[in-house]
């Protein structure tokens, strides 16, 4: 489906109000808090929220972050899709972790980062401190 431009500028410009209206208020310490104790599983509504928010954020596959499994059970790292078939993944193999909850919890801060929702120290840019 090809969109044309001007649908696309309102599109992102929508997407931008959501980001800073509905979804950078809801990033606070405590919702940080809440995703590194649970990263997989049950969560609250603001968390389900701002997780389907970074999730689906453009619905572009190219430069998204996902998990990487190195070792089956063993060892995941993050990485970035290129966007297309048959091209390698981004691999940032200097952060290694040895569970599941672990690289997501990661992927969830890199993400937040990403859309300027917290800073290096994980520290919410809007959200209540």
């Amino acid at each position: 489906m090809v969109v044309n431009e001007q649908a696309k500028k309102v599109y992102l410009e929508k997407d931008k109000f959501i980001l800073e209206n509905n979804i950078k208020p809801l990033v606070t310490k405590e919702l940080i808090e809440e995703h590194r104790r649970t990263p997989v599983g049950k969560h609250s509504a603001h968390l389900l929220k701002v997780l389907n928010y970074l999730r689906r954020h453009h619905e572009e596959i190219e430069d998204k972050y996902l998990i990487i499994n190195l070792e089956p059970h063993k060892k995941w790292c993050l990485g970035r899709h290129p966007g297309g078939r048959g091209v390698q993944y981004e691999v940032f193999d200097d952060e290694v972790f040895d569970s599941r909850e672990a690289a997501e919890h990661a992927l969830f801060l890199r993400r937040l980062r990403k859309f300027g929702l917290v800073d290096e120290n994980y520290n919410p840019l809007g959200g209540k401190a």
